[in-house]
């Protein structure tokens, strides 16, 4: 019987599959531990924001009305310095509502209800926030995506009738048809769409100009 010649060459070529098939799985276990890192990570971060929003809460609701003036002024710098700095011919529907924000903790700070004035003025600097990080977005390359959770929800009403869509996006499919007045939440946002909750049928996404104060 005439032994199997051997071929160097093949063995060479099937010890370094063996050698990269054992690399990649090396790199896929990794792969798995950063990503549950990250979730653990984003559970910590969510967790500490949670507790840091109930901070801020309490803080408000003990206000005193010294502080709230000073923390309405504060936000009333924030809102005229963003907007100094967009020029005087910008349009931003996100500094347009944190002013109506700002101008609805007239009434109940004029009633010492500050823990109320307090929270509005909160609003309008997420507000504020929102829009400063969407003009960062704006400017950096490449432009970052997904939306932003905001600290405090905001409670809103629509403007002009239009769709509640299921992605911010023009072209995503329609939710429902929010009829002007609709009270809605707003949880998060993205470029000039807010993700908002009606209270009685879905959540979804509206373009901010279709937005203002109640």
């Amino acid at each position: 019987m005439v032994p199997e010649s051997t071929c160097p060459s093949c063995d060479q070529q099937t010890r370094e599959i063996a050698r990269l098939r054992q690399e990649l799985a090396g790199r896929e276990a990794e792969l798995r531990d950063l990503r549950s890192n990250q979730r653990e990570q984003v559970i910590v971060i969510q967790e500490s924001t949670r507790e840091v929003t109930r901070a801020k809460v309490k803080l408000r609701r003990l206000a005193t009305q010294a502080e709230t003036a000073s923390y309405i002024a504060e936000v009333e710098v924030a809102l005229e310095s963003l907007r100094a700095s967009l020029g005087a011919g910008a349009v931003s529907p996100l500094l347009e509502l944190a002013r109506a924000m700002i101008t609805s903790t007239a009434a109940p700070f004029a009633h010492a209800d500050y823990g109320t004035a307090m929270e509005r003025a909160a609003q309008a600097e997420q507000l504020i926030a929102a829009a400063a990080d969407n003009r960062a977005r704006s400017r950096s390359r490449p432009r970052p995506s997904g939306e932003v959770l905001l600290q405090v929800s905001i409670p809103l009403r629509v403007t002009v009738e239009g769709p509640l869509r299921r992605e911010p996006r023009s072209t995503a499919p329609v939710a429902s048809i929010l009829k002007k007045d609709t009270p809605v939440v707003a949880r998060a946002y993205t470029g000039s769409w807010m993700r908002v909750e009606t209270g009685v049928g879905p959540s979804g996404w509206v373009e901010q100009v279709r937005l203002g104060a109640r």
